[in-house]
């Protein structure tokens, strides 16, 4: 039987975070009158130690909520294949892929939701253009991803290009007044002097969409035609990157990625891994990235501009008495191949 809604959660050794996030989740279906009768959630946990499995199930016993399938993997499987698991039996319309460290904020999942039925495809506009004015192909929607302490989580970026990485490696997209205008791979950082309740209180007062290149796998609604146009998450991708590369797919596919204004999802980060990993993972991502999609003369270029992104770092983190941070690069720059 179709649903309207299918919700996916990778878990790891998360079961407080875990249990957290799905009762914030399951409050908003119940209190949802589109929602209630047409969700269903899927829960993979990827060989949890902490009693994640137990907690689990004592938690959809208590909440009477059937309409939910527990995934137990005896290994690891990563990010990406863990989704993939769920995503080849969602039932949903709309799927959305929700991070075990997220805590759903009242009608974000119906504001997205809606927003997609509110959208109906224009396929003659789609695929002759692709304009971050117009909305004609709405595949991947983003709720506004807030910290802990209400301030504003910057999340997604600009299309992926050399130019991108070269801005970000080398924090010329925090540059005052100019780094707004630079394309950046990440755009979580040219925010980092700026009050970001502020940032939040702005981004809640605008109306349209907010168009990107890519946007975060934390709490990400993908219309079901994309899966069906695009294929899976990137199964070769362990963790980091993965929402990038598929991004980059839909917008081959002219599929049209936003951000919610007012649609919000506390994202508390970093709860299964650590900064480490992720600045590891993201180095090697973007190598496969540029292996999978990209001409060879770029796949070339890449690796020298991540070296020299990662002895700037260094250097930089090495003068400032930053030395864990200076440690993770090297270590990063003795893995570039």
């Amino acid at each position: 039987m179709q649903k309207l809604l299918s919700v996916i959660i990778v878990s790891y050794n998360t079961m407080d975070l875990t249990i957290q996030a799905l009762d914030s989740l399951l409050t908003e279906i119940k209190d949802s009158p589109l929602l209630k009768k047409s969700s269903e959630i899927f829960v993979v946990d990827n060989h949890s130690r902490d009693g994640s499995i137990r907690a689990i199930k004592e938690f959809f016993n208590r909440a009477k909520f059937r309409y939910y399938q527990l995934i137990v993997n005896k290994k690891n499987l990563g990010f990406a294949r863990a989704n993939n698991q769920a995503l080849k039996q969602a039932k949903g319309q709309y799927i959305l892929l929700l991070n075990s460290d997220t805590i759903v904020q009242k009608g974000a999942i119906e504001t997205l939701v809606q927003t997609f039925i509110d959208h109906p495809d224009q396929l003659a506009t789609a695929s002759t253009q692709d304009s971050q004015e117009i909305v004609d192909y709405l595949g991947i929607l983003s709720p506004t991803l807030i910290n802990k302490d209400g301030s504003l989580q910057p999340q997604g970026g600009s299309h992926l290009s050399l130019c991108a990485i070269f801005n970000q490696m080398f924090f010329l997209d925090d540059l005052p007044v100019i780094g707004k205008f630079l394309p950046s791979t990440q755009q979580t950082g040219r925010n980092r002097q700026v009050n970001k309740k502020q940032l939040l209180d702005k981004q809640r007062n605008q109306t349209a969409l907010i168009h990107r290149a890519w946007v975060s796998g934390a709490a990400m609604m993908i219309k079901k035609a994309v899966i069906e146009r695009v294929g899976y998450l990137d199964k070769n991708i362990f963790m980091y990157g993965e929402d990038q590369e598929f991004c980059l797919r839909a917008k081959n596919h002219h599929f049209d990625i936003a951000i919610h204004p007012h649609a919000q999802v506390v994202h508390l980060g970093n709860a299964s891994s650590s900064s480490k990993n992720a600045i590891l993972g993201e180095f090697q991502t973007y190598l496969y990235i540029w292996r999978k999609h990209f001409p060879v003369y770029q796949q070339r270029i890449l690796p020298w501009i991540l070296r020299a992104g990662a002895f700037f770092r260094i250097l930089i983190y090495s003068l400032t008495g930053n030395q864990r941070q200076a440690t993770i690069y090297r270590e990063a720059l003795a893995n570039i191949k």
